[in-house]
């Protein structure tokens, strides 16, 4: 219409991700990347924790146990667990900071399995692994992020509480598809704690 002025559209920018990279980020995909493909080759039997073949000699299987899985199911729950702890807490600490956590969580849990869980005869996963990794990223974010790094931090040690006195959450173990050994995640927790308090010390 004659003394209208046209209508123009403003353009939208489009939305970027952008990825930033962290050295740890080697440890987060090494672990997918073995895991995936030894439960993708059908190995889980030979990697897993099995006291009959350590007591043998293979010792190696008190470490390979953590990076193998009851199915797919399982795994994709570790993984996604991963992936937060990637996604939110690599830039909190060193490549070998995340390493020595990973290390003295699968130790521990190792160790806890073998002395004070005789009954045991294989293990699989890892959450233990991973609950030592979050609550040890939670204490580090405490540092940046005060109030979220308490939260997160309470919020964990709600849910190992619950475990500890009434086991797996409700439908975990449907979930995981067996049975879900929560001390294995109490374990790798205090793995995490004892690498945090480590370094508080030396500073």
């Amino acid at each position: 219409m004659p003394g209208k002025l046209p209508m123009t559209m403003t353009p939208t920018k489009p939305i970027k991700f952008h990825y930033q990279y962290h050295a740890s980020h080697i440890i987060w995909f090494l672990l997918f990347l073995i895991s995936c493909t030894l439960q993708a080759f059908g190995w889980v039997d030979n990697w897993r924790f099995n006291r009959n073949m350590v007591e043998q000699g293979d010792v190696w299987l008190l470490l390979s146990g953590h990076i193998v899985h009851l199915n797919w199911s399982h795994w994709l729950l570790n993984m996604a667990g991963l992936a937060i702890v990637a996604f939110f807490f690599s830039s909190h600490a060193t490549l070998k900071q995340w390493l020595l956590v990973v290390l003295v969580s699968a130790v521990i849990i190792s160790a806890g399995i073998w002395w004070w869980m005789p009954d045991i005869i294989y293990y699989v996963g890892l959450s233990g692994v991973i609950h030592g990794l979050f609550l040890y990223g939670a204490l580090r974010e405490i540092r940046f992020y005060p109030v979220s790094g308490y939260v997160l931090t309470a919020v964990l040690i709600a849910k190992l509480s619950w475990e500890f006195f009434y086991g797996a959450l409700p439908g975990s173990e449907d979930m995981a598809g067996g049975r879900v050994l929560t001390e294995a995640h109490l374990l790798g927790a205090i793995g995490g704690i004892l690498v945090w308090l480590l370094e508080r010390v030396r500073r």
